[in-house]
């Protein structure tokens, strides 16, 4: 199984297909632009889908835009529940306003200001 189908950038996983985008948007517009490739901002589920060693920050399908400290996935996946991998002391909602959850070194997460300009991961399934 492939992405090849898909337009250049999109990698292959674990029944998925993700995109890595060339560049650098805020969170919001990044939601739009994975809409408009039939897509959504990434879900991880768990460590195999984790990115380790990011070469540039990405925004993921994580906010706490809805209630200030209650993170939600997109898709509605369970967050209370689920696998997490937030860099030591973050959420901190730094200097507040800080509702948007992106990649950062180590592959650890980061809440930061959703206008922040961040590179972006989109994933669909693979279709049968």
């Amino acid at each position: 199984m492939s992405c090849a189908f898909l337009k250049v950038n999109w990698r292959y996983f674990n029944g998925k297909c993700y995109y890595f985008s060339l560049q650098e948007m805020e969170w919001d517009k990044a939601k739009e632009q994975c809409k408009e490739l039939h897509s959504q901002l990434v879900v991880i589920n768990n460590l195999a889908e984790q990115v380790k060693s990011p070469e540039e920050r990405y925004w993921l399908g994580l906010t706490d835009l809805n209630t200030e400290g209650k993170w939600e996935w997109i898709d509605g996946t369970d967050y209370m529940n689920g696998f997490t991998f937030w860099k030591k002391g973050e959420p901190n909602d730094s200097g507040t306003h800080e509702d948007c959850a992106h990649l950062w070194t180590l592959g650890e997460w980061n809440d930061v200001y959703c206008t922040y300009k961040c590179h972006y991961i989109c994933e669909k399934p693979v279709p049968a």
